[in-house]
């Protein structure tokens, strides 16, 4: 557990919920307990619990009820029907706002997980989103479509990271990937990018957009929906397949 604020090293430290409780609107109302998905060193780990339940302890009170909470009501509009797949435009500042508390919630949900599962992010990445409070430039983001969960067989809520640290990747790489409902978001994170260059983003798909860095208006539901049997395959890839072009 956490003495000092993860973001900025302040106390006291105030509990936190990982998924904030006005997104109940978005959730079928008849649900009164989800199914969760964790890594853990055993592998992949279920458990249910009831929605929006999670809380963590280990942000300061200034920056729960300060920047964080405005990075909540940035997406208060939009994150309902993204969940339930009902139409909408994503612009380029309703990406931004949801690649950032996409990737705040990553970080939380971080908190959630066994102290081996949570060291494939390093503190200097939570230390720099305080600073930014949006990703980096050493980051890509992906908006994906999946259908809404038929039925208890398939999670509600999937929260995955996996770590790269080999030598051939020069630094820290990460992928996080967050579902709930019909909205999957990843943030790739790649070693440093050094000035003067870039990420290339993902190539647009039917059922994936890229929304960090975004150039183009993202029209909600995608026309095609990712199959729930390669949600494992698209969270942990073997290899990280990110690359850097001259700006």
């Amino acid at each position: 557990m956490a003495k000092v604020c993860v973001f900025c090293g302040g106390t006291p430290l105030t509990k936190e919920h990982v998924l904030p409780r006005w997104l109940k609107v978005a959730l079928d109302p008849t649900v009164d307990r989800v199914r969760y998905i964790r890594l853990s060193r055993d592998g992949v780990q279920h458990h249910d619990a009831p929605p929006l339940n999670d809380q963590v302890k280990v942000v300061c009170s200034e920056c729960n009820s300060g920047w964080m909470n405005q990075l909540e009501e940035n997406v208060r509009k939009v994150l309902p029907d993204l969940i339930r797949g009902k139409r909408c435009t994503l612009d380029t500042e309703a990406q931004r706002a949801l690649a950032s508390w996409s990737l705040k919630t990553m970080l939380m949900f971080q908190h959630t997980h066994r102290r081996e599962v949570r060291a494939a992010i390093p503190s200097s990445d939570f230390s720099t989103f305080h600073q930014l409070r949006q990703p980096t430039r050493s980051m890509l983001g992906r908006l994906g479509f999946m259908n809404y969960p038929p039925d208890d067989s398939v999670p509600l809520v999937d929260t995955l990271c996996q770590g790269y640290r080999t030598a051939e990747l020069g630094g820290v790489a990460w992928i996080g990937t967050l579902k709930i409902g019909c909205m999957l978001v990843q943030i790739i994170r790649a070693p440093d990018v050094a000035d003067g260059y870039e990420l290339t983003p993902y190539e647009a798909l039917p059922s994936l957009r890229s929304m960090w860095p975004s150039d183009a208006p993202i029209e909600w539901p995608l026309p095609a929906a990712i199959p729930h049997e390669l949600m494992m395959a698209l969270a942990v890839p073997e290899g990280l397949d990110v690359r850097v072009t001259p700006v």
